[in-house]
């Protein structure tokens, strides 16, 4: 069974070339350009994890928060912050949004990528 994994980030360089880690690396993945696609592809992709860009036009990652009501709606999907705001949430904004984690986009590098998702989201082995 593979794991999936929602990107929902507005620059699109940065949003193929997670993609194209992450499944590399073996995980299902799907993408949207802002929140509100990122709704959609929410409801219909059902991901175990979410990379969520804070600063996007059309509707921003917080709004996508409180929109989508984490973790209530959600409990067993993780959300992981990748941001170029060093601090996007504080502590207690994390906890009550559900946010497990959060990272600076800029210093992120591919390998960094595989690894925070793998931390947070291990794949299963194979059941023979």
């Amino acid at each position: 069974m593979s794991k999936k994994v929602l990107i929902i980030e507005d620059e699109q360089p940065l949003r193929d070339v997670y993609a194209l880690i992450l499944s590399h690396e073996g995980y299902e993945v799907a993408t949207a350009e802002n929140g509100q696609v990122g709704i959609t592809q929410l409801k219909s992709f059902k991901p175990s994890l979410i990379l969520l860009d804070m600063l996007m036009p059309v509707m921003d990652g917080m709004k996508f928060l409180k929109t989508v009501k984490f973790p209530s709606n959600y409990p067993d999907t993780k959300i992981l912050i990748i941001s170029n705001l060093n601090d996007p949430l504080n502590p207690k904004q994390a906890k009550q949004y559900g946010v497990h984690d959060s990272f600076v986009k800029v210093n992120l590098s591919p390998n960094q990528l595989a690894s925070m998702v793998k931390k947070h989201l291990p794949l299963l082995e194979a059941a023979s």
